[in-house]
């Protein structure tokens, strides 16, 4: 998979996972194995490429394997199978054998509480990693927290405690920083504010990679999306590539007031929503939109406004799997962990 991705010419792979696998241990007790265990949920046979200075958005429904993979990723959980190399500082590609000592994680949920200070608990995990006082000040400073140092665990708001999470990731200068479900709870400026941080640290060169359910959240964040389903990584790559190569790409919503006769804009087959009520009329169309806007203004309708429509989680897995959304809703909630091709074992999240 390595190589250059289109839209980022300069970028260059850091890490390359090729055909990596873990699927957890799952209880299959018998009669004369009561303790046996047996291969359940898990990632399989994935391979994929991480980009210098590049923010990867790792989508798919709760259950598809989004923190397996980044435990793996962060070597907290063992590669079962396949091989991982990097090249870092100058050096040419090489089997990395301790993730940890280039990759920084954030998990979803970490407990900040407590009476001891932002700069206390920062300072004593820089112990444990051997960073400098110098390093820790300079964190606080990136992060925004340098003025909320001297505040209890306990005081943080989410957004606080999000920023101080990612301040014990960069610990260690991590050439990776993964970053799963970063966004959970956080209030509409409190996440623009995180997202501008991402954007801080993806122009100094780190490579991150978000996991997230909610597509919305990525927008205009991201520039590599990967889509995660059943463990395996169905589609991967720059943005506008994968809409491409779904049949994604080029959907536009045009709105307008009046009753015009929307429909009469655009040829039936590129229609793909058409609404009408009192305050006007909304269409939805597959096709470049000069054409629907050209043909809206010749009949004089009074448009507002016109805007690109980015796929949601729903549409990705149906483009990707060409199975309905009513399969694709019972797949979630049965089996979203497992390989495709081999539905056996169920999960509950």
């Amino acid at each position: 998979m390595r190589g250059f991705p289109v839209g980022l010419v300069m970028a260059e792979p850091v890490l390359s996972f090729q055909s990596v696998q873990h699927r957890h241990a799952i209880p299959a007790p018998s009669l004369f194995k009561p303790w046996a265990k047996r291969a359940g949920p898990g990632i399989v046979g994935l391979s994929l490429d991480l980009y210098e200075g590049s923010v990867l958005g790792l989508i798919g429904p709760n259950g598809a394997g989004k923190t397996t993979l980044l435990r793996m990723m962060a070597g907290v959980l063992p590669v079962q199978e396949g091989s991982i190399e990097g090249r870092f500082d100058g050096q040419g590609w090489q089997p990395v054998d301790d993730l940890r000592q280039w990759v920084g994680h954030m998990p979803e949920q970490v407990r900040w509480q407590g009476r001891t200070t932002v700069y206390e608990a920062l300072s004593q995990l820089g112990e444990m990693r051997g960073t400098s006082e110098t390093k820790i000040q300079r964190l606080l400073a990136l992060v925004g927290l340098r003025s909320r140092k001297d505040e209890a665990l306990d005081n943080l708001s989410q957004g606080m405690r999000q920023r101080l999470s990612i301040a014990a990731a960069l610990l260690g200068s991590p050439k990776v920083l993964l970053l799963d479900e970063p966004f959970n709870g956080l209030d509409p400026v409190a996440a623009e504010a995180f997202a501008a941080l991402v954007r801080t640290l993806a122009s100094k060169g780190v490579s991150v990679v978000i996991s997230s359910h909610m597509v919305a959240q990525l927008e205009g964040l991201i520039d590599r999306i990967g889509l995660l389903h059943r463990g395996q990584l169905l589609d991967e790559g720059p943005l506008e590539d994968v809409e491409r190569r779904l049949g994604l790409e080029g959907r536009y919503i045009i709105t307008g007031k009046g009753e015009a006769d929307a429909l009469s804009f655009a040829p039936a087959e590129d229609v793909l929503e058409h609404h009408q009520d009192d305050d006007g009329w909304t269409l939805t169309v597959k096709q470049d939109p000069q054409s629907v806007l050209s043909a809206a203004m010749m009949a004089e309708a009074n448009l507002t406004s016109w805007a690109p429509v980015r796929p949601n989680l729903v549409e990705w897995l149906c483009a990707a799997t060409g199975m309905s959304v009513d399969d694709i809703s019972l797949e979630v909630a049965s089996s979203a962990m497992l390989p495709m091709r081999s539905v056996e074992v169920s999960e509950d999240e």
